[in-house]
């Protein structure tokens, strides 16, 4: 049996990220969120509801979280791994 895990970078996402995971762990075997470097309740609220959480002790950026993703699914040895990520608004310079 395949070992499906959800993985998604956050930053400060205490108002979003609960309804994501509680949707997301139907569907997989481990929800694994990176928390890089926020300073509200994200990572508090992932771990509280069952998340494995990896931190950035200082917000390093979204490559940096990205890459979290991937490495955190190879050392769990995850056959599959879906990112989940907020939609932003960008705006351009």
């Amino acid at each position: 049996m395949n070992m499906i895990i959800v993985a998604m970078p956050a930053y400060n996402e205490e108002g979003t990220i609960a309804k994501i995971i509680l949707k997301a762990k139907k569907y997989v075997d481990k929800v694994v969120v990176v928390d890089d470097g926020s300073d509200d309740m994200t990572a508090e609220l992932a771990d509280a509801l069952g998340a494995m959480v990896v931190r950035h002790k200082e917000n390093k950026g979204y490559g940096a979280a990205i890459r979290t993703c991937f490495e955190t699914a190879k050392e769990l040895n995850a056959d599959i791994m879906v990112t989940l990520e907020r939609n932003f608004d960008y705006e351009y310079d």
